[in-house]
């Protein structure tokens, strides 16, 4: 069985686009990020030290989109998700949407951006 441990709506300032002034003042990101492993024996025990502590994927999301500096947010999903599953060996799988909450675009949106899964 494959369960998962949610991270959502995540909202950071960092730095992370192609044009001039995305390069040097921060913009509002949300990250949103699932991870997958089995979670049979925290059900069963109660002990968070059978699961992946939730705290530390938000520290590690938000870590990266504040001092990232990537160009694409495909590459900041990229990094995200690969640093999820270097927390906990037994993580098979992480899914990180990563949203631009002011891109800049000529139109009313809510965000842009992708969503990236990075399995071992």
């Amino acid at each position: 069985m494959t369960d998962q441990v949610h991270v959502t709506g995540l909202k950071v300032l960092g730095i992370c686009g192609c044009l001039p002034h995305e390069r040097v003042e921060a913009q509002p990101f949300r990250v949103d990020l699932s991870v997958s492993l089995d979670l049979d024996r925290a059900a069963q025990t109660d002990d968070l030290n059978e699961t992946v502590n939730y705290a530390l994927l938000a520290d590690a999301a938000a870590a990266l989109v504040a001092t990232g500096a990537c160009y694409l947010v495909e590459a900041l999903a990229d990094r995200i998700g690969l640093a999820c599953l270097a927390i906990d060996a037994r993580i098979t799988e992480a899914t990180v949407t990563v949203t631009k909450l002011q891109p800049p675009i000529p139109y009313d949106v809510e965000g842009v951006g992708v969503t990236r899964t990075c399995t071992r």
